[in-house]
């Protein structure tokens, strides 16, 4: 009897460590590109990297820009590439839209991670959508930033947080290096 009573409170703490697992993944904010199919005021239609067509919550908290500057949801047409970030429970909820443009510079290739090592001019980062980690060359004009400070690479510590510019000719040359730790606002990137 006494065994049955530690198989079920050993099978009820799992579960409950499982899904505060889930719960602090689902809270992680995720970014994606993709193109505008359309947007109104509680919903966003837009089409992925693969072509697919996927829809997401629209919040009145949500931030709106285009081209780096805010705007309205009306300022963003269908066909205008977005890179969308989302969070809550299955990251179905719109808590940021860049709309991408004019801007080359804000528009060039940007991938959102965590650092695994670095070592020399080689960044390795996990991606925050993805399983495999990726290793990037940082060009040597590189520009590094911790919380919006200059830094340099070696303060790029383990499970820092980052988002890595890449030149469109070299797509894993790094130009840029975006590490977040202690600034809430610059970590809602």
């Amino acid at each position: 009897m006494s065994f049955r009573m530690i198989s079920v409170a050993s099978l009820a703490l799992a579960l409950l460590l499982g899904a505060a697992t889930l719960a602090a993944q689902a809270a992680e904010p995720v970014t994606h590109d993709g193109k505008l199919v359309s947007i109104t005021g509680e919903k966003l239609v837009m089409t992925a990297k693969d072509g697919k067509e996927h829809s997401h919550a629209l919040t009145k908290e949500a931030k709106l820009t285009l081209d780096g500057k805010s705007c309205l949801a009306a300022d963003l047409k269908a066909g205008t590439r977005i890179r969308v970030t989302t969070q809550g429970e299955g990251n179905t909820v719109v808590s940021r839209i860049e709309g991408l443009d004019k801007n080359a510079d804000f528009a060039s290739t940007r991938q959102d991670g965590k650092v695994v090592s670095v070592t020399g001019n080689k960044l390795v980062v996990m991606p925050t959508q993805g399983s495999e980690a990726q290793t990037y060359t940082l060009t040597t004009t590189a520009n590094v930033t911790c919380d919006g400070k200059v830094c340099k690479a070696a303060d790029l510590k383990p499970g820092l947080k980052v988002r890595v510019t890449l030149e469109s000719t070299a797509p894993y040359a790094a130009t840029r290096v975006e590490a977040i730790e202690k600034n809430l606002d610059f970590a809602a990137l």
